[in-house]
């Protein structure tokens, strides 16, 4: 695939992507809530994911 093809090919499926998100609500580059934003960090998920697994096992123990 030469190189012009691969751009164009890029920017169809970025087109592609936006209409997508049109048709189902999402506005093009929504901005981010602090909310959401904080929720994403890889900190946030990796203790979420302890708090659950600990939360299993006590629920398995008990």
């Amino acid at each position: 695939m030469s190189l012009a093809a691969a751009k164009a090919r890029h920017l169809t499926l970025i087109r592609l992507e936006r209409v997508a998100g049109e048709a189902f609500g999402c506005p093009d580059e929504a901005p981010l809530s602090a909310g959401r934003a904080r929720f994403v960090l890889p900190t946030t998920f990796a203790l979420a994911t302890f708090a659950a697994a600990l939360a299993a096992t006590i629920t398995y123990l008990v």
